[in-house]
């Protein structure tokens, strides 16, 4: 990906994501049942299965919001330590979040049942346009974009168009949570408003469609300095 004067590249996998997934596969498993993990990089994607159902209290629908507790306390403590895992014991979100920076499919928890977890990543191209506003918003901030604030742009970048009630049903966190995330999204200008009330919506603003053009203005300036070059 082209920023700047810079050439960025991207990966097929997020290294973090891979990470994270591999190592709460160790961390949460269950010990009691004499299974071995399994990892498959295949045509369709990435595959992590670990022996044992969700913790207690954990499910698809709060994987992202429920409170950090593991099966294997001991465990994590040691990954925390070695720097292996996320000292916030919030691995997930940079699982998500390696999906989200770069406009793929989100990582999907569906396929597991009560006797194993599996994290499943899709293999994508990326949306280099939307990569590129929130690599640029990033740099702006000097830090990473919160992950309700990639949640929601990435469900803007999916359905086009989205009203608060139907951000916060996607993404399962409260409309009050929901719309404070998306007015302070509104304020940064990477999203626009439109209609009042209940009927309101949102819509990814102007930077999505002006970084689609970036790559047809560097295509032109290119073909601009190889004519000036034979003339």
């Amino acid at each position: 990906m082209e920023y700047g004067l810079f050439r960025i590249p991207i990966p097929e996998f997020s290294e973090s994501a891979f990470r994270e997934g591999l190592v709460n596969a160790f961390c949460h498993r269950d010990y009691s049942i004499l299974q071995m993990m399994r990892l498959a990089i295949e045509d369709e994607g990435l595959s992590i299965s670990s022996p044992g159902g969700f913790i207690d209290g954990v499910n698809f629908s709060n994987l992202l919001t429920v409170e950090p507790h593991g099966r294997n306390q001991t465990l994590a403590d040691a990954l925390k330590r070695i720097g292996l895992a996320e000292r916030t014991g919030r691995g997930i979100d940079r699982i998500f979040e390696g999906s989200i920076i770069y406009g793929r499919p989100l990582p999907d928890y569906s396929e597991s049942t009560e006797t194993y977890v599996k994290l499943f990543i899709q293999r994508a191209k990326p949306d280099l346009p939307f990569a590129r506003m929130i690599s640029k918003e990033e740099n702006r901030i000097g830090r990473r974009l919160p992950i309700n604030s990639l949640l929601i742009l990435s469900v803007l970048q999916t359905q086009r168009r989205a009203t608060i009630h139907e951000l916060a049903e996607t993404i399962h966190i409260s409309e009050a949570r929901t719309k404070a995330n998306v007015e302070k999204l509104v304020e940064t200008g990477l999203v626009e408003a439109s209609g009042n009330g209940k009927s309101r919506s949102y819509i990814l603003s102007k930077k999505y469609t002006e970084s689609k053009m970036i790559p047809s203005l560097m295509s032109g300036r290119s073909e601009s300095i190889s004519s000036d070059t034979k003339n």
